[in-house]
C-alpha cells in the first residue's frame, strides 16, 4: 500500500515537472526554428545574442554565420565584377590594332596604291601587330596574376645581376632619348628573390621612367640597405606625375589624360607591383609634376 501511495505521488510530482519543461522545449525549439527561418529569408533577428543561455549561443552563431556567408558573397560579387571588367578593358585595348590592321590592309587590297604609300601603310600594319604581340603577352602575364598561377621560385643572389640585366635590356630605349640609366648605391646586397619576375618589374619601372623622361634626362637606380628590407630607388627627372592620380597609378590600364599620346597600355606598373608584393615586398612613389619621380621598390632582406 505504501509502495502505490509513493508510486502515486512520484507520478503526481512527474507530471507536472515534464509539462513543465516540455513546454519549455517546445518554446526553444519554436525559437530557434524561427531564427533559423529568418536566417534562411535573410531577415535575421540579433535579439538576445548577447546571454548567457543556449539559445542566446546559437543566436550568436547563426549571427556569425549569416555575416560570414554575406562577406563570402560580397567577395564573390567582387571578383565576379572585376572579372567582367578585365574582359571589358582586354577587349577594348585589343579592338583598337586590330581595327588598324583591317583599314590599313583594306586599303591597300581595294586600291591601286603608290608603291610608297603602300609600304608605309604595311610600316603602320607591322607597328600595329608588334602593339598587339605586346598587349596580348602583358594579358597573358596579367591573366597569370589574376589566376594565381605565377610560379615564383626564389632564390638568394645578389640583386645587382638583376638591375644590371634590366639596364642592358632598357638601353636601346634609353639610347633613343639619349638618356642615361646609373646604379649607385649598396650594389653588394643579397636578397632571396625570383630572378625572372623581378626582372619583369624593375623592367617595366625602368622602360616607364624612361617614357616619361624627356630627351637628355636622367635615369638613377640607387641602392639601400635598410633593416628588414632592401629599397632600391627608381628616381628620373621625368614629367612627374599629378598628386591626385598618385592611388591609381598601379590599377589595370589607369593612363593620365596627359600622357595618352605617348605610346603604352596601362598594364606594366600594375604587374610591377604585384610581382613585388607576391615576394613579400612593396612599391612606394613620391613624384612632383615638371619635376621628376621615384618609384621605391622595397624587397624583404
Amino acid at each position: 500500500m505504501e509502495l502505490i501511495i509513493l508510486g502515486l505521488l512520484v507520478i503526481g510530482v512527474s507530471i507536472p515537472i515534464y509539462l513543465f519543461f516540455r513546454r519549455k522545449y517546445i518554446k526553444f525549439t519554436s525559437s530557434v526554428e524561427q531564427q533559423i527561418d529568418s536566417f534562411i529569408n535573410g531577415n535575421f533577428d540579433k535579439k538576445n545574442i548577447n546571454e548567457e543561455n543556449l539559445e542566446s549561443k546559437i543566436n550568436s552563431k547563426l549571427y556569425k554565420l549569416e555575416n560570414i556567408m554575406k562577406a563570402q558573397l560580397e567577395e564573390s560579387n567582387h571578383s565576379k565584377k572585376e572579372v567582367q571588367e578585365m574582359v571589358s578593358d582586354i577587349t577594348h585595348q585589343i579592338k583598337t590594332p586590330i581595327s588598324n590592321i583591317r583599314m590599313y590592309s583594306d586599303t591597300i587590297v581595294n586600291n591601286d596604291l603608290p608603291q610608297e604609300k603602300e609600304y608605309e601603310f604595311l610600316e603602320v600594319i607591322s607597328s600595329q601587330v608588334d602593339k598587339l604581340e605586346f598587349l596580348l603577352d602583358s594579358l597573358t602575364k596579367m591573366s597569370r596574376l589574376e589566376t594565381n598561377m605565377l610560379v615564383l621560385n626564389k632564390e638568394s643572389r645578389k640583386i645587382i645581376e638583376c638591375l644590371e640585366e634590366a639596364k642592358r635590356q632598357a638601353n636601346p630605349l634609353a639610347e633613343k632619348k639619349n638618356i642615361s640609366i646609373e646604379i649607385t648605391g649598396d650594389t653588394k646586397t643579397i636578397v632571396k628573390y625570383d630572378k625572372k619576375w623581378t626582372l619583369e618589374a624593375i623592367c617595366n619601372l625602368i622602360e616607364n621612367a624612361i617614357k616619361y623622361t624627356n630627351e637628355n634626362g636622367k635615369i638613377v637606380i640607387n641602392l639601400e640597405k635598410l633593416e628588414s628590407f632592401l629599397k632600391i630607388d627608381i628616381i628620373d627627372n621625368g614629367i612627374g606625375i599629378d598628386s591626385k592620380n598618385i592611388n591609381n597609378i598601379f590599377k589595370r590600364f589607369f593612363r593620365e589624360q596627359k600622357v595618352h599620346s605617348i605610346e603604352g597600355v596601362g598594364i606594366g606598373l600594375y604587374l610591377s607591383k604585384n610581382i613585388i608584393e607576391l615576394q613579400n615586398g612593396y612599391i612606394k612613389v613620391k613624384s612632383k609634376v615638371r619635376e621628376g619621380s621615384t618609384f621605391s621598390v622595397f624587397l624583404p632582406i
